[in-house]
């Protein structure tokens, strides 16, 4: 995020994200707390793991830029609760994924709609989250084997 805040963000952006940051800061607080002592209660660990899902998914490779509707989509997802449960491994393969998947799967028509309103309806977001859903748990599927087959 910038300094000039969320005003400079598409519409789109802000409506997904807006819960997404407050989740962040309090898993931030959470993790210094919880760092030099055990996770004792189970709404503290929740927590922290959606923390550490939304943190997996804001970390960024470096020059692997994200189109709006993409980071629209994963964004929607991870408030949908797609990623709760799959592997915090799972995410970044999505992230890198997730443009091809959504341009074979519908993405185009999405985009197209974000371009022009600069909202994002009910039924978009409900076909991004579904793309990616579709494309987490196909990478969930495939992930154990690649894990038992490596030396």
């Amino acid at each position: 995020m910038s300094r000039v805040g969320g005003k400079a963000q598409l519409a789109a952006l802000r409506k997904v994200s807006g819960r997404l940051r407050l989740d962040y800061s309090q898993f931030l607080e959470l993790e210094m707390f919880t760092r030099f002592g055990g996770l004792t209660d189970a709404r503290v660990k929740a927590q922290v793991t959606r923390g550490e899902r939304i943190r997996a998914l804001i970390t960024q490779p470096r020059f692997a830029l994200l189109r709006p509707v993409d980071e629209i989509a994963l964004l929607a997802a991870l408030a949908d609760g797609v990623f709760d449960t799959q592997p915090v491994e799972c995410i970044a393969a999505v992230r890198a994924r997730l443009a091809a998947h959504l341009d074979a799967h519908g993405g185009a028509q999405a985009a197209a709609a974000l371009t022009a309103s600069g909202t994002l309806d009910v039924a978009t977001q409900a076909a991004l989250v579904a793309a990616v859903r579709e494309l987490a748990q196909q990478l969930a599927t495939q992930q154990p084997a690649a894990r038992t087959t490596s030396p």
